[in-house]
């Protein structure tokens, strides 16, 4: 039984989860895509719709239903007086920056799962094209979550089934464009594994984030809220890199039985 169990497949992704040393790796991304991507989305509002850290703000309060002191210690992270927001084209090159130095960390984590070349210095406009997937993928997500909410179960059936189908799609673009070298048959199942742990990350935000942002803002205020937000991005990049290492380790298993199966030559 017990030779059963070392051999099995859950402790195979176990064994490589550990080997990749993928926990200290998810908390740098976590880290990373804190300081990266959520200033960019920023960023992007007030260029695009002339809005301070406000919108991101009620976003967030309205996702989770925030009330009371978490809906004000939310506010009172992201939002800036009209006086002090200012654009500047430093922290705005900065930022950018940093999210492509994300897509570059990531790229290298997709390549050590599945054993490829991570992006070459020819290749990184992908990084920068990943950076605006993730952005549009945001928006999107946002935008259908809120017909969800807000209609009624048929259209949130039809709008759940949509946000599959977009997270599939962008799912494989992402991994196509940070590890170029990837075989369709691995391409495509670790987009499905994608969507599908994109939409338990989303059951488990709406059950246990309301609850822990109201009582770290209560206890905390704003950096309260970072902890919890810090937190969902956590979950979220392991999540993420979940999905690869379950197809990784199995075309490796599979393709040691193959071999195993193979005729010794004469």
């Amino acid at each position: 039984m017990r030779e059963w169990v070392l051999a099995s497949y859950p402790t195979a992704v176990i064994r490589r989860f550990f080997e990749l040393e993928l926990l200290d790796r998810s908390f740098g991304l976590a880290a990373q895509a804190f300081v990266a991507l959520l200033p960019l989305v920023i960023v992007i509002v007030a260029v695009v719709a002339g809005s301070n850290g406000s919108f991101v703000a009620n976003e967030i309060n309205s996702r989770f239903g925030l009330d009371g002191a978490a809906q004000e210690a939310v506010r009172a992270l992201f939002n800036a007086g009209s006086a002090t927001f200012a654009l500047s084209w430093s922290a705005v090159l900065l930022t950018v920056y940093s999210a492509f130095s994300l897509s570059r960390r990531l790229s290298r984590t997709y390549g050590a799962i599945f054993g490829l070349p991570s992006l070459s210095n020819a290749q990184l406009w992908r990084g920068v094209a990943w950076v605006g997937l993730e952005i549009c993928i945001l928006a999107l997500s946002s935008g259908l979550r809120t017909v969800v909410r807000e209609h009624g179960w048929a259209l949130s059936v039809v709008a759940v089934a949509g946000l599959l189908i977009i997270w599939f799609i962008f799912d494989a673009l992402g991994v196509k464009l940070l590890v170029p070298s990837i075989r369709r048959e691995l391409l495509i199942p670790t987009a499905v594994l994608g969507g599908i742990s994109r939409l338990a990350v989303v059951a488990w935000a709406s059950l246990y984030m309301p609850r822990t942002l109201q009582q770290q803002a209560e206890q905390f205020g704003p950096i309260g809220v970072t902890f919890s937000l810090f937190t969902l991005i956590l979950v979220t990049v392991v999540s993420m890199l979940i999905a690869p290492l379950l197809v990784a380790v199995w075309d490796k298993r599979r393709s040691s039985v193959e071999a195993e199966r193979q005729p010794e030559p004469f």
